[in-house]
């Protein structure tokens, strides 16, 4: 018996090991998540403006345009509770957090990544790199599950040994896309991502998203600081496709959470029809240069906030 466990010890432990050294390659691949959660760690500490959301926000709103220390900590498909589990797991080292921003986009009050197969690898991320257990499976903590082990060799190659560069040009966890310029194809895109983020049943995922967004304002508030729901502009094609029901209660939720003192919730929605091709990246997303005319505009709305508090 003990020369079985003796063998059985022997033949598993180089699978084993192999296992340990792809899992461990395959995480210092440069990602996203990596880029942000490092950077972040440096810059937390000094955050005046801590933005979060999913890539609405993270493609919208530019650090480095705001008057005050920010960071945009968005990222695509990043829903309610992942921006609850973010703010929740730096809440400590957040000690100069004045306002938090989140993006309130048609879709957010009824979906969450886990409920989005194309994207689901994202969580995982989070789970590893911002070490926020939001999935309670120990098996998501792996990234050699995510594909067979021959494709997992082939990314390890291509990055260790055919020295493929891996680069990501954030600012501040800004994500600055490049304008489109074609028309057909925004217009399209648009339609279909807004019929994408329309739902048949509107009580789904609803009560828990809403206790992520008044989780959020707990968080705030104990931190003495301010919190900004926006809704950022699409391309007018998407908003021309938006269910009413949905859109309208989205905006009643809204406007029974904000008291315009502690809470604030603008919509930008619609500036939309007022923005030229250039300013977009696609159907639902802005470009650098819509970017810029977005938050300066918040920029201005937080000066205002703070004249009515007599802040200088």
């Amino acid at each position: 018996m003990k020369k079985l466990i003796l063998y059985t010890v022997i033949f598993i432990t180089p699978f084993i090991v192999t296992i340990i050294v792809i899992e461990y390659l395959l995480r210092k691949i440069p990602n996203s998540h990596m880029v942000k959660a490092d950077e972040f760690k440096t810059k937390v500490k000094q955050t005046k403006i801590l933005i979060l959301g999913n890539s609405h926000a993270a493609n919208a709103i530019n650090p480095e345009l705001l008057s005050k220390e920010a960071y945009n900590l968005a990222q695509g498909a990043q829903t309610l509770d992942i921006d609850y589990a973010l703010l929740t797991k730096h809440q400590d080292q957040l000690d100069s957090l004045e306002y938090i921003i989140v993006s309130m986009s048609y879709h957010s009050l009824w979906f969450k990544l886990s409920d989005l197969e194309y994207f689901k690898w994202m969580a995982k991320y989070n789970n590893i790199y911002f070490n926020i257990d939001i999935e309670h499976n120990p098996l998501k903590m792996f990234l050699f599950l995510d594909e067979p082990i021959k494709k997992d060799l082939e990314y390890i190659k291509l990055y260790y040994w055919n020295k493929r560069p891996i680069t990501f040009n954030y600012i501040n966890g800004f994500i600055p896309a490049p304008p489109t310029s074609d028309l057909e194809k925004i217009e399209k895109h648009g339609k279909s991502v807004a019929e994408g983020f329309t739902v048949q049943d509107l009580t789904f995922r609803y009560n828990e998203n809403l206790r992520c967004l008044e989780s959020i304002i707990q968080i705030a508030k104990k931190k003495h600081s301010k919190v900004i729901f926006i809704t950022i502009p699409c391309y007018p094609t998407y908003i021309d496709n938006l269910n009413k029901e949905q859109l309208n209660s989205m905006h009643h939720l809204m406007d029974s959470i904000q008291d315009n003192k502690n809470v604030f919730y603008y919509d930008f929605l619609e500036d939309a029809r007022n923005y030229t091709l250039q300013d977009f990246n696609n159907g639902d997303h802005l470009s650098y240069i819509g970017a810029q005319k977005v938050t300066c505009k918040v920029d201005s709305l937080i000066k205002v906030i703070e004249g009515k508090n007599g802040k200088q």
